[in-house]
């Protein structure tokens, strides 16, 4: 088990940390181009201006 001097404020190492920050990273591309995408068939659907 890790050692109490390494973990940071929220109880992670700096590789969970790493870890979990890149998997959220992953998400985000994922939820953000998926947005865009959805807002581009709306755009040629109903353009909006």
């Amino acid at each position: 088990m890790a050692d109490k001097t390494d973990l940071s404020f929220t109880g992670l190492t700096e590789e969970q940390a790493q870890e979990l920050h890149s998997v959220y990273m992953s998400g985000l591309w994922l939820f953000t181009s998926i947005a865009v995408v959805a807002h581009l068939a709306v755009f040629i659907w109903r353009p909006w201006f």
